[in-house]
Formats: structure tokens, sequence, C-alpha cells
């Protein structure tokens, strides 16, 4: 990783990978005046015919539930890859209006010794979990290649990498396995940069209110400091009030940004990835599917993370709380007293990130899933047996 002094640096770098990824795709939202171009139809087309596909397969392999579930689990990805598209374009200029935003609040504290610090960090740790999320992606579509390559090797048997069937063209013939192998190769490069492009943008946004905290939480240890001085410089503390109070406005807008932004989001990704992960855990148990441990490894992360991101929300939330509550404000004027009494009150009503407005998305939610697939696989267990 390239070391930089300001965090800001580190934003950018992060902000240049997050789009390197996504204008594989063709949808780097970006880029100021963005159009429509060829990887963006490519793209568009892609999750388009790969859903015909997958209802021509399911017809084609029928009854084999065994593959249908497997089609079930591609299936979770294209519903995944069309609302992340989808939110992506409608939300584009909401995303170049966050990119501001969050510069302009590192590029503030450029020369704040402790804020700096602390947003270099975050920024630092927000890159490592994007790359590791790439590899994660790159490992599963990997896996697809293993049994292909094994059965070649071992019997000179043609295997596709995953049971897709493309209409009027015959995989089994030598012309149309080619053409079936290019397509299913395209679409797992597709998918890596895509899935990953969004999942790192998510990430990037979602985790750096984290930093907008850390800030605000500052800025009340300096005003606590100037509350006991003697003597005290009652303009300035009237400043520092001020800029608390917009500062944790802001953070209540940001929230209020990201809820809306992401709420259909965090819907269709729990949805997906609950199907994909029951059809990844049945096809590992019953017939040793070896993409299927792969993508249960790559399903739950992917669920954990959006569960973990809502957990960061609310816990930054109860912090918010705290260090509103423990500031010294027995020691202000009547007017800033009634300015921190406000922000306390809006504090304690603060906006969570939810499944769809069904539920929360904290680590609560990520657990009772886990348990609901795991009831379920077992009852469905007990039924073939």
């Amino acid at each position: 990783m390239q070391k930089f002094k300001y965090s800001y640096e580190m934003y950018d770098h992060n902000l240049i990978y997050v789009r390197w990824l996504a204008d594989v795709c063709g949808v780097d939202m970006m880029v100021e005046n963005y159009k429509i171009n060829y990887r963006t139809v490519a793209t568009l087309f892609l999750i388009s015919f790969t859903v015909v596909n997958l209802g021509y397969s399911c017809w084609f392999h029928y009854p084999n539930w065994h593959v249908i579930m497997e089609l079930m689990m591609v299936f979770s990805f294209c519903l995944q890859g069309a609302n992340k598209f989808y939110n992506a374009y409608i939300h584009r200029h909401f995303f170049i209006l966050m990119y501001g935003r969050l510069r302009n609040l590192h590029y503030k504290y450029q020369h704040h010794r402790e804020n700096n610090a602390q947003l270099l960090l975050l920024m630092q740790r927000i890159h490592l979990i994007s790359k590791g999320i790439f590899v994660l992606f790159g490992l599963g579509a990997c896996s697809y290649f293993i049994y292909p390559v094994f059965n070649y090797w071992r019997y000179r048997r043609l295997e596709l990498l995953i049971s897709v069937r493309l209409p009027g063209i015959d995989a089994d013939s030598h012309y149309g396995y080619i053409i079936t192998m290019a397509y299913q190769i395209f679409m797992m490069v597709a998918a890596v940069f895509g899935m990953a492009a969004a999942d790192s943008a998510i990430l990037l946004f979602v985790c750096s209110l984290a930093g907008f905290v850390d800030v605000f939480k500052n800025e009340l240890r300096e005003l606590d400091m100037m509350l006991v001085q003697n003597p005290r410089d009652e303009s300035k503390i009237r400043r520092k009030v001020r800029e608390i109070c917009v500062q944790h406005f802001t953070v209540i807008e940001y929230e209020s940004d990201l809820d809306e932004r992401y709420f259909t989001t965090c819907f269709v990704q729990v949805v997906s990835t609950t199907i994909g992960l029951s059809g990844a855990l049945f096809l590992a148990y019953i017939v040793r599917y070896i993409p299927g441990f792969a993508l249960m490894l790559v399903l739950t992360a992917q669920l954990l993370e959006f569960c973990l991101l809502g957990t960061v929300l609310y816990v930054k939330n109860e912090e918010i709380t705290e260090a509103i509550y423990g500031t010294s404000w027995h020691l202000m004027e009547k007017p800033q007293q009634r300015c921190f009494a406000l922000m306390l009150h809006k504090s304690q009503n603060f906006v969570e990130m939810t499944v769809g407005g069904l539920a929360p998305l904290n680590m609560e939610t990520f657990v009772a899933i886990m348990k609901s697939i795991y009831s379920y696989f077992t009852m469905l267990i007990s039924f073939i047996k």
C-alpha cells in the first residue's frame, strides 16, 4: 500500500480504486456528465441475457433439482447486480455530491494532527477491506474452474463452468462449447469487477460516517478544554458551539442520505444472499459441489459486510449520544445549553440502516438469518432422507 501523509490523499486513492473497478463495467458514475458507453450497454445486455438464459436453462434441465439449485445461486448474483446497477445510475448525482462532501471533510482537517491521523487510519483500513472484497470475489469465480479443469485433465471430458445453456446453441458440440464457455467467462469477469465495485463503494461511503463521528468527538473534547480555561474566551466558545451544531446536523443529514439511497439495496442484498447461501449449502452437502464451498464463504462475507455496516452506524450513533451527554454542558451559557439539549434529543432518535424497513441491519439480524438458513437446510435434508 502506498504511504500517504494526508487523509484526503488516501481517500482519493480509495475512490480511484473503486472507479477503476466500476469503469470495467461502464458504471463509473463519478465521471462528469456521465454518459452510457459500450461497456455499460454490454453490462446491461449481459445481466438481461443471463436472466433469460437462466429461465431457459431451468426448462432445459428440469427436473434435475441439483442443477436448478445451482442456477438459483447465479440468479441471486444477477438480482444483486441489476439492483446495484440501477441504484448507481439513478443516484449518480448523489454520489458526486457525496464525493465532494467527504473530500471537504478530509481536506478541512489535513493540518489537524489528531483528526488527520484518525481519518487516514480509517481510509487505510477501508482500502485493505476493499482489496479483500475483490480477492474474495475473484476466488469465488476461480472455484468454478476447478471441476472443468480437473475433468479435462483426468478424463479429457469437456465440462461447462455453470450449467447455463444458450438458446439455439448446442453446448455439447465443439463450437457450441467454445461459445458457451466464452460467454460464461465474460459473465464471471463482469460479476467480479461489478460486485467488487458496488460493495467497495458502499463500504467507503458508509464507513466514512465513522470519520465524521471521530471528528465530532474531537471537537467536543476541544470545547471541554475551552470551558475549563481561566480566563475563558466566550466568543471563541460560541463559535465552537456553532461549529459543533453544524457538524451534528451534517452527520444526521449524511445518515439520512445513506438510508434513503441504500434502502432497497440492503433489502435485495439480504434476500439474494439468503437465496444463494441456501443453495450453496444444499449443493455442498448433497453433491459435494466444489464452487458451493467457495460461494458459501463469499455470500456469508457479503451478508456479514452489510450487517457490520449497519452495526457501525448504530455504534457510532451511540458514541455521539454519549459524547454529547459527557460534555461539560453545565459550564455553558443558557443558549448554548439549549443547543446541546436539542442535539442530545436528535441523537437519541437516530437513523438506522434497515432491511427494506422490515428489520434493522445489524449483527443480530445476521445471526437470525444464519439460524433461519440452517433451520431451513436441516428441514430440507430431513425431507429428502
